[in-house]
């Protein structure tokens, strides 16, 4: 009897173990489940990266706390560069033509047919109307006004003819006889006593402003406002990175991304790539400019040229850091 009872006993002891090992072990995928759940999904609210699920980061918020987002950018790099141009061939920086080019040619018609020679007719809608490839070119996608003479400039800004385009200098005394300003590459430029009297990274030589680049990392932290950034070899300021949020917005995204711990611009593989992210842009402003990155102004003396947003090689000298 005594023994039946120990074996009863011993049944007990062991089915107990078992119950409370699967109690235990349910206990811990329950809490696993909750722990699971409580990661938040994308555009979920965060503190921090933690509270997010696999592939997720917390994008930090100026109100405070953050969002869940896309944690890394999955764009590849490119060797091309989006790119704002005048012109790709000489014939679009021929302005519009006139509103009577019609009526000109049809008077041109009549005077031919009834045997006039040369009327001035002809001879304006051939200036006015006919674009004269001979007379313009592209350069670099920059229209300019070819000339052999100073009375082919006209009067404008770009009046003097040298090199055989129409620029506004030839020699520092086009510029005027104060001598306060300097020809630099057919243009009249104020002098300089100061790196501080150049704009960006632009350097003084000889009382002229010259291309440049960084010379001291903390140039580069005045120029980016981050106190991280370095001035490279290249003369390009650096701004380091570990993640791709550091260099942009998934949601505001402007083909920037952190390669090789530093933040770069990514790039363009077609015309319309550039189109479709330029385009805001290009209807507030109608200058030419080099990237999407940075942009200059290329319009040339009174000539109206066509705009053409290209996807084309990285130029010398374009900026490709995140500024």
């Amino acid at each position: 009897m005594k023994t039946t009872k120990a074996a009863i006993a011993s049944v007990l002891v062991i089915l107990g173990g078992i119950v409370t090992i699967i109690t235990t072990s349910c206990g811990d995928d329950a809490q696993e489940t909750v722990e699971a759940a409580r990661l938040a999904r994308k555009g979920e609210a965060c503190q921090s990266t933690a509270d997010c699920a696999p592939g997720l980061a917390c994008l930090p918020s100026s109100l405070g706390g953050g969002q869940c987002v896309l944690g890394a950018f999955t764009v590849a790099q490119t060797a091309k560069e989006c790119a704002v141009i005048e012109c790709t061939v000489g014939q679009d920086c021929c302005g519009p033509p006139p509103s009577n080019c019609q009526s000109l040619l049809e008077q041109c018609a009549q005077l031919q047919d009834a045997g006039v020679q040369n009327p001035s007719q002809c001879l304006q809608y051939q200036s006015q109307c006919v674009c004269d490839g001979t007379k313009r070119d592209c350069e670099s996608g920059k229209c300019v006004v070819k000339c052999t003479t100073d009375t082919e400039c006209g009067t404008g800004v770009n009046r003097l003819c040298a090199g055989g385009k129409c620029v506004q200098c030839g020699k520092d005394s086009d510029c005027g006889s104060s001598g306060q300003f300097q020809c630099v590459n057919g243009a009249c430029k104020g002098p300089c006593e100061g790196d501080g009297d150049c704009p960006g990274f632009e350097r003084c030589l000889a009382g002229k402003c010259t291309p440049g680049g960084c010379q001291t990392n903390r140039e580069c932290i005045a120029a980016t406002r981050n106190v991280e950034a370095t001035c490279g070899t290249d003369g390009k300021c650096i701004v380091p990175c570990t993640t791709d949020l550091e260099c942009g917005n998934p949601k505001n995204f402007r083909f920037f991304s952190c390669v090789n711990n530093q933040c770069l611009y990514l790039g363009c593989e077609s015309d319309k790539d550039c189109r479709l992210l330029l385009e805001g842009a290009i209807g507030s402003s109608g200058s030419s400019g080099t990237s999407g990155t940075s942009g200059t102004s290329g319009t040339s003396g009174s000539v109206s040229g066509k705009t053409h947003i290209v996807c084309r090689e990285k130029q010398p000298g374009s900026t490709t850091t995140l500024p």
